[in-house]
């Protein structure tokens, strides 16, 4: 569901979340409309279109996705900072042995499935992507203290 920052926002989202999830459904829906069109931004979409090809990406706990990542066009290749700077990525897409973050981002369990949470892996020394960003499901669940119901 596609929702707006303001507290209305984000209730209407959640009703209408729940409304899927009672209905069996699980859907793409607009709750803000008012900024969010059908269409998009055009001007956004022609422009993300004339500078940027789509390629498969790899995504850490998740694996390579098909025509999921945008790579710059050859004629803006001055602008790639792995060219400009001649460096080859060294990112590594594997989870750290344990973490389970991948699975909680494919919502397969819960943060507290994992054997590392709260314990090797904390707020204070993280081990997974879940747990190191601040909008990541460990990192909230391990702050505020959400735990299994």
């Amino acid at each position: 569901v596609i929702a707006g920052f303001e507290p209305l926002d984000i209730l209407f989202a959640v009703a209408m979340i729940c409304r899927q999830i009672k209905e069996g459904r699980g859907e793409l829906e607009n709750a803000y409309t008012r900024i969010v069109k059908p269409e998009g931004n055009p001007t956004a979409l022609r422009l993300m279109d004339e500078v940027f090809d789509v390629r498969d990406a790899p995504w850490r706990g998740i694996g390579t996705i098909s025509d999921s990542g945008l790579v710059l066009r050859d004629e803006f290749e001055d602008h790639d900072a792995s060219k400009r700077f001649s460096f080859e990525s060294e990112a590594s897409y594997d989870m750290p042995h344990g973490c389970r973050c991948g699975e909680v981002l494919r919502a397969v369990c819960y943060p507290w499935d994992c054997p590392l949470f709260n314990k090797g892996c904390s707020p204070e020394s993280p081990v997974g992507p879940c747990m190191v960003s601040h909008e990541g499901s460990c990192f909230i669940s391990a702050k505020y203290g959400v735990e299994q119901p």
